[in-house]
């Protein structure tokens, strides 16, 4: 990202002002000359720095409010306006302050969106940035002073999270997290489905077993017997009933017939035994009898006899007795329901095997993404990816640091950090104590390791900003000090462009060929002098 252009208006002290960074190269010094005080100090030099970060981002270094961004006079339309080429396409970025605007040009497409919120997430995805790496990376000095070497483990992992651009390692970490409780969900819900479905099988087989058992108890039962109706045995138990009443009838017919030709046989056999009167008991007067017409009745007598037992022989002939009562009739009708649902069993047993086969597969596949992502969350988590990230950067960072101290130094003092981020400073062969050091050496021992920290923006950082700004980062440094810093600087300057604010006089003097750009304040009203 190559920035060309700044227009401000209404910006802090500054009224109308821009600066036109293409004609920069190297190493520019800004310097203030407030005429309102007599001195140097507020002359609006760290907010041209501040709205430069201002257009991109939105936000302050010094953590100002809207109110004070404002210019106090104008007290409304506060106005950044910056060119740059991304990627080989020419971007403008239009931020206002009261009222609130935020435009968004890419060539000749307006890419602005219904809200500032939207519009600055496409800004920050275009560019690719992002405000805590960018003021890391582009800015030095008091307002934006990162104390590493004063802060805890777990304060100093945050501060490599921000310039290694970390974040979005633990927004996927959060997702990943978001993925297990879902896979986890899944394969509980199988887990149940399965449950289920074998409770249903064991019903099922339970079910099977009891029309198995049947089937044995009616194993003696015919076809033909299964095959009848409830119509059938009924008809077939009246039928019965029918003959019943028919032979009963007949026999005592017979019976009745026999008595009499019984009766007549007696009478022929002995003629003279009188016969006792049916109603008194007395005995009749003995008669002659017919002989003949006592064989010819009693003969005929015997015919119907033979008649009455043809007619019972031709009815038991027709006889038809149901092989089952209709009482029984019942258990043959569950049998056969038992039957027809056995068919019905099997076949809802056979899905229900393919529905647990599929469960288990879904559960399965569930379980192993669980997994899965369980090893992605714990590599993801700070004990994860943070301490695989510091473990292989350490030697290239602790290599940037003693590269920047070697020249704020005078190769007087060297550091290392351990995988704890645990520093330890040498100087002439002997260990010391951070907290021990002087204000100065603290001052560039900082200096060194947040250049330090710069490089690492360099792995990750694919904006490449093409500026660097150090705002009064040569305070409380010896000369020594700051002959290195000059040497750094010159360094530095033959990849950056960068512009610098200080009041020591040595960094001053030294810089005093260098490329000057003046602020000016007067009444109130910061103006660029070039």
């Amino acid at each position: 990202m190559k920035i060309e252009k700044i227009n401000i208006q209404n910006f802090y002290s500054f009224k109308n002002a821009s600066l036109d960074f293409q004609n920069y190269s190297g190493l520019t010094v800004i310097k203030g000359k407030n005429k309102d005080t007599g001195g140097s100090n507020g002359s609006g030099k760290s907010a041209l720095v501040e709205a430069l970060y201002f257009g991109l981002t939105g936000k302050t270094i010094r953590k100002s409010t809207e109110d004070s961004l404002v210019n106090n006079q104008a007290k409304k339309k506060c106005v950044v306006r910056l060119e740059l080429v991304h990627n080989d396409q020419y971007v403008i970025i239009t931020r206002q302050k009261k009222p609130t605007k935020l435009e968004f040009l890419v060539g000749e497409e307006d890419r602005t969106q219904d809200t500032v919120a939207a519009t600055q997430a496409q800004i920050n995805s275009f560019l690719n940035i992002n405000h805590k790496v960018l003021l890391a990376s582009m800015f030095f000095g008091q307002a934006n002073d990162i104390s590493f070497l004063d802060s805890n483990a777990d304060d100093k992992r945050n501060i490599i999270r921000t310039f290694l651009d970390l974040d979005n390692l633990f927004g996927m970490r959060d997702k990943i997290k978001t993925y297990k409780s879902t896979f986890h969900q899944g394969a509980k819900e199988k887990d149940a489905i399965i449950f289920e479905n074998n409770k249903n099988i064991k019903s099922l087989k339970s079910k099977i077993a009891k029309v198995e058992e049947a089937k044995k108890a009616f194993s003696t039962y015919d076809e033909h017997t299964l095959s009848l109706s409830l119509d059938d045995i009924l008809e077939g138990e009246k039928a019965e009933r029918d003959l019943g009443f028919k032979l009963s009838a007949h026999r005592k017919e017979t019976d009745a017939l026999e008595d009499q030709i019984d009766h007549i046989k007696k009478m022929m056999e002995d003629p003279h035994t009188p016969e006792a009167c049916d109603k008194c008991g007395s005995l009749l007067s003995v008669e002659p009898i017919d002989k003949l017409a006592m064989e010819a009745k009693a003969k005929h007598l015997f015919t119907l006899v033979q008649k009455e037992r043809r007619a019972m022989k031709e009815l038991q002939l027709s006889r038809w007795t149901p092989p089952i009562t209709s009482k029984e009739f019942v258990k043959v009708l569950e049998y056969k329901d038992l039957c027809r649902d056995e068919t019905n069993y099997e076949e809802m047993k056979e899905e229900l095997s393919h529905s647990i086969s599929e469960a288990r597969k879904i559960r399965d596949e569930n379980k192993t993404w669980y997994e899965i992502m369980r090893f992605w969350e714990k590599a993801f988590s700070e004990q994860g990816v943070i301490k695989y990230v510091i473990r292989n950067i350490l030697t290239y960072f602790n290599e940037r640091c003693n590269f920047y101290l070697s020249y704020l130094t005078n190769s007087k003092y060297s550091i290392e950090f351990s995988e704890e981020l645990v520093e330890k400073i040498e100087t002439h062969n002997s260990i010391v104590q951070y907290i021990s050091l002087s204000g100065g050496e603290k001052r560039k021992i900082n200096l060194a390791v947040m250049l330090g920290l710069k490089d690492l923006l360099l792995l990750t950082d694919t904006s490449h900003v093409d500026l660097l700004f150090f705002d009064e980062v040569a305070e409380n440094i010896d000369e020594e000090g700051i002959d290195g810093l000059h040497q750094l600087l010159q360094e530095i300057k033959k990849t950056k462009t960068i512009f610098i604010i200080t009041h020591n006089k040595h960094l001053k003097t030294l810089l005093d060929s260098s490329p000057r750009i003046s602020i000016i304040k007067s009444k109130g009203i910061s103006s660029i002098k070039v």
